[in-house]
Protein backbone atom coordinates (compact mmCIF):
# COMPACT_ATOMS: atom_id res chain seq x y z
CA UNK A 1 0.00 0.00 0.00
CA UNK A 2 1.06 3.58 -0.70
CA UNK A 3 1.49 4.97 2.79
CA UNK A 4 2.26 8.61 1.97
CA UNK A 5 -0.59 11.12 1.91
CA UNK A 6 -0.11 13.35 -1.13
CA UNK A 7 -1.26 16.92 -0.55
CA UNK A 8 -2.61 17.97 -3.94
CA UNK A 9 -4.32 21.23 -2.97
CA UNK A 10 -1.00 23.13 -2.86
CA UNK A 11 -0.50 22.63 -6.62
CA UNK A 12 -2.29 24.06 -9.64
CA UNK A 13 -3.29 22.53 -12.97
CA UNK A 14 -5.10 19.35 -13.88
CA UNK A 15 -5.42 16.43 -11.49
CA UNK A 16 -2.61 14.69 -13.36
CA UNK A 17 -0.43 17.80 -12.98
CA UNK A 18 -1.07 17.92 -9.24
CA UNK A 19 -0.16 14.26 -8.79
CA UNK A 20 2.95 14.73 -10.89
CA UNK A 21 4.15 17.71 -8.84
CA UNK A 22 3.29 16.03 -5.52
CA UNK A 23 5.23 12.86 -6.28
CA UNK A 24 8.10 14.82 -7.81
CA UNK A 25 8.44 16.98 -4.70
CA UNK A 26 8.30 13.89 -2.48
CA UNK A 27 11.20 12.39 -4.46
CA UNK A 28 13.24 15.58 -4.46
CA UNK A 29 12.68 16.04 -0.74
CA UNK A 30 13.88 12.49 -0.15
CA UNK A 31 10.55 11.34 1.27
CA UNK A 32 10.47 8.68 -1.45
CA UNK A 33 13.94 7.16 -1.52
CA UNK A 34 15.65 5.35 -4.44
CA UNK A 35 14.11 1.93 -4.98
CA UNK A 36 10.74 2.87 -3.46
CA UNK A 37 8.01 1.03 -5.36
CA UNK A 38 5.07 3.03 -6.70
CA UNK A 39 1.92 1.27 -7.87
CA UNK A 40 -0.70 3.16 -9.86
CA UNK A 41 -3.58 1.33 -8.19
CA UNK A 42 -2.30 2.01 -4.66
CA UNK A 43 -1.85 5.73 -5.31
CA UNK A 44 -5.25 5.99 -7.01
CA UNK A 45 -6.91 4.24 -4.08
CA UNK A 46 -5.14 6.46 -1.54
CA UNK A 47 -6.53 9.52 -3.35
CA UNK A 48 -9.90 7.92 -4.11
CA UNK A 49 -9.57 8.68 -7.83
CA UNK A 50 -9.29 6.76 -11.10
CA UNK A 51 -5.98 5.32 -12.25
CA UNK A 52 -5.72 7.37 -15.47
CA UNK A 53 -4.33 10.65 -14.02
CA UNK A 54 -1.92 8.71 -11.80
CA UNK A 55 -0.63 6.72 -14.76
CA UNK A 56 -0.20 9.91 -16.79
CA UNK A 57 1.71 11.60 -13.97
CA UNK A 58 4.01 8.63 -13.51
CA UNK A 59 4.80 8.51 -17.23
CA UNK A 60 5.98 12.13 -17.00
CA UNK A 61 8.18 11.22 -14.05
CA UNK A 62 9.67 8.36 -16.05
CA UNK A 63 10.45 10.73 -18.89
CA UNK A 64 12.36 12.92 -16.43
CA UNK A 65 14.24 9.90 -15.09
CA UNK A 66 12.79 10.13 -11.59
CA UNK A 67 10.99 6.80 -12.00
CA UNK A 68 12.12 3.68 -13.84
CA UNK A 69 10.36 0.46 -14.75
CA UNK A 70 11.74 -2.69 -13.15
CA UNK A 71 10.86 -6.27 -14.17
CA UNK A 72 8.36 -7.82 -11.74
CA UNK A 73 8.38 -4.64 -9.62
CA UNK A 74 6.70 -2.02 -11.76
CA UNK A 75 7.70 1.62 -11.27
CA UNK A 76 10.36 2.48 -8.68
CA UNK A 77 12.14 5.67 -7.71
CA UNK A 78 15.37 5.78 -9.70
CA UNK A 79 18.81 5.73 -8.17
CA UNK A 80 21.45 8.34 -8.97
CA UNK A 81 25.05 7.22 -9.25
CA UNK A 82 28.25 9.10 -8.59
CA UNK A 83 29.34 8.41 -12.18
CA UNK A 84 26.15 9.93 -13.56
CA UNK A 85 26.53 13.08 -11.46
CA UNK A 86 30.19 13.41 -12.48
CA UNK A 87 29.10 13.34 -16.11
CA UNK A 88 26.36 15.88 -15.46
CA UNK A 89 28.73 18.24 -13.69
CA UNK A 90 31.31 17.92 -16.47
CA UNK A 91 28.59 18.96 -18.91
CA UNK A 92 27.37 21.69 -16.59
CA UNK A 93 30.86 23.18 -16.40
CA UNK A 94 30.87 23.51 -20.18
CA UNK A 95 27.40 24.92 -20.66
CA UNK A 96 27.36 27.18 -17.59
CA UNK A 97 30.59 28.75 -18.77
CA UNK A 98 28.89 29.40 -22.09
CA UNK A 99 25.76 30.76 -20.37
CA UNK A 100 27.81 33.16 -18.24
CA UNK A 101 29.89 34.45 -21.14
CA UNK A 102 26.83 35.17 -23.23
CA UNK A 103 24.60 36.58 -20.51
CA UNK A 104 27.08 38.78 -18.66
CA UNK A 105 27.14 41.55 -21.31
CA UNK A 106 23.36 41.96 -21.01
CA UNK A 107 23.09 41.46 -17.26
CA UNK A 108 21.26 44.50 -15.89
CA UNK A 109 21.10 45.95 -12.39
CA UNK A 110 17.61 44.47 -12.15
CA UNK A 111 19.08 41.03 -12.85
CA UNK A 112 21.76 41.60 -10.22
CA UNK A 113 19.07 42.56 -7.72
CA UNK A 114 17.12 39.41 -8.62
CA UNK A 115 20.22 37.34 -7.82
CA UNK A 116 20.62 39.13 -4.47
CA UNK A 117 16.95 38.46 -3.70
CA UNK A 118 17.41 34.77 -4.53
CA UNK A 119 20.41 34.63 -2.22
CA UNK A 120 18.32 36.22 0.55
CA UNK A 121 15.63 33.58 0.01
CA UNK A 122 18.29 30.85 0.14
CA UNK A 123 19.54 32.28 3.42
CA UNK A 124 16.05 32.33 4.93
CA UNK A 125 15.42 28.77 3.80
CA UNK A 126 18.73 27.68 5.31
CA UNK A 127 17.95 29.35 8.63
CA UNK A 128 14.60 27.51 8.65
CA UNK A 129 16.34 24.23 7.78
CA UNK A 130 14.25 24.07 4.60
CA UNK A 131 16.58 22.18 2.27
CA UNK A 132 13.98 21.78 -0.48
CA UNK A 133 13.35 25.53 -0.82
CA UNK A 134 17.06 26.28 -0.55
CA UNK A 135 17.88 24.01 -3.48
CA UNK A 136 14.96 25.38 -5.51
CA UNK A 137 16.27 28.95 -5.14
CA UNK A 138 19.83 27.75 -5.79
CA UNK A 139 18.68 26.38 -9.15
CA UNK A 140 16.82 29.61 -9.94
CA UNK A 141 20.00 31.56 -9.18
CA UNK A 142 22.06 29.63 -11.72
CA UNK A 143 19.14 29.20 -14.08
CA UNK A 144 18.94 32.96 -14.66
CA UNK A 145 22.14 32.83 -16.71
CA UNK A 146 20.79 30.01 -18.86
CA UNK A 147 17.61 32.01 -19.53
CA UNK A 148 19.59 35.10 -20.52
CA UNK A 149 22.25 33.47 -22.68
CA UNK A 150 20.02 33.37 -25.76
CA UNK A 151 20.58 29.69 -26.57
CA UNK A 152 17.38 27.66 -26.35
CA UNK A 153 19.22 24.35 -26.70
CA UNK A 154 21.48 25.17 -23.75
CA UNK A 155 18.41 26.18 -21.72
CA UNK A 156 16.69 22.90 -22.58
CA UNK A 157 19.75 20.91 -21.51
CA UNK A 158 19.82 22.82 -18.22
CA UNK A 159 16.12 22.15 -17.62
CA UNK A 160 16.63 18.44 -18.29
CA UNK A 161 19.54 17.99 -15.88
CA UNK A 162 18.17 20.43 -13.30
CA UNK A 163 16.10 17.73 -11.60
CA UNK A 164 19.02 15.32 -11.21
CA UNK A 165 21.20 18.09 -9.81
CA UNK A 166 18.49 18.92 -7.27
CA UNK A 167 18.32 15.29 -6.15
CA UNK A 168 22.08 15.18 -5.80
CA UNK A 169 22.22 18.43 -3.82
CA UNK A 170 19.47 17.20 -1.51
CA UNK A 171 21.85 14.43 -0.44
CA UNK A 172 25.20 16.22 -0.48
CA UNK A 173 24.33 19.61 0.98
CA UNK A 174 23.63 18.21 4.45
CA UNK A 175 26.42 15.66 4.30
CA UNK A 176 29.34 17.72 3.01
CA UNK A 177 28.60 21.22 4.32
CA UNK A 178 28.73 22.16 8.02
CA UNK A 179 25.32 23.85 7.78
CA UNK A 180 22.74 24.90 5.22
CA UNK A 181 23.67 28.53 5.89
CA UNK A 182 27.13 27.70 4.50
CA UNK A 183 25.47 26.42 1.34
CA UNK A 184 23.59 29.70 0.92
CA UNK A 185 26.67 31.79 1.76
CA UNK A 186 28.71 29.96 -0.87
CA UNK A 187 26.91 32.23 -3.35
CA UNK A 188 28.35 35.42 -1.84
CA UNK A 189 31.63 35.20 -3.85
CA UNK A 190 29.52 34.82 -7.00
CA UNK A 191 27.63 38.01 -6.25
CA UNK A 192 30.90 39.81 -5.49
CA UNK A 193 32.68 38.71 -8.66
CA UNK A 194 29.74 39.80 -10.81
CA UNK A 195 30.57 43.38 -9.82
CA UNK A 196 33.81 43.14 -11.80
CA UNK A 197 32.00 42.38 -15.07
CA UNK A 198 35.15 40.49 -16.00
CA UNK A 199 33.94 37.49 -17.99
CA UNK A 200 36.99 35.33 -17.26
CA UNK A 201 36.91 36.02 -13.51
CA UNK A 202 33.18 35.43 -13.29
CA UNK A 203 33.38 32.16 -15.21
CA UNK A 204 36.29 30.91 -13.08
CA UNK A 205 34.46 31.74 -9.83
CA UNK A 206 31.30 29.97 -10.95
CA UNK A 207 33.24 26.87 -11.97
CA UNK A 208 35.04 26.90 -8.62
CA UNK A 209 31.65 27.11 -6.93
CA UNK A 210 30.36 24.11 -8.91
CA UNK A 211 33.36 22.02 -7.94
CA UNK A 212 33.04 22.79 -4.23
CA UNK A 213 30.99 19.70 -3.39
CA UNK A 214 33.36 17.46 -5.37
CA UNK A 215 36.28 18.91 -3.45
CA UNK A 216 34.59 18.18 -0.14
CA UNK A 217 33.68 14.66 -1.22
CA UNK A 218 37.19 13.80 -2.34
CA UNK A 219 38.72 15.34 0.75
Amino acid sequence: MFSMKLQLDKYTGSLSDKIYFAIKEAILRGDLSPGYRLLVLDIANSLNISQAPVREAMERLKQEGLLVSKPYRGSVVSDISKEEIEEIYALRELIEGYAIRNSLPILTEEHIQELHDLYAEMKRAAENDDLYSLILKDMEFHGLFYKLCGNKTILNVWNQMNTKIRRFLAITNKVYFPSLVDVADSHIPLLEVLKTRDVDQVEQEFIKHMKEVWWRMKK
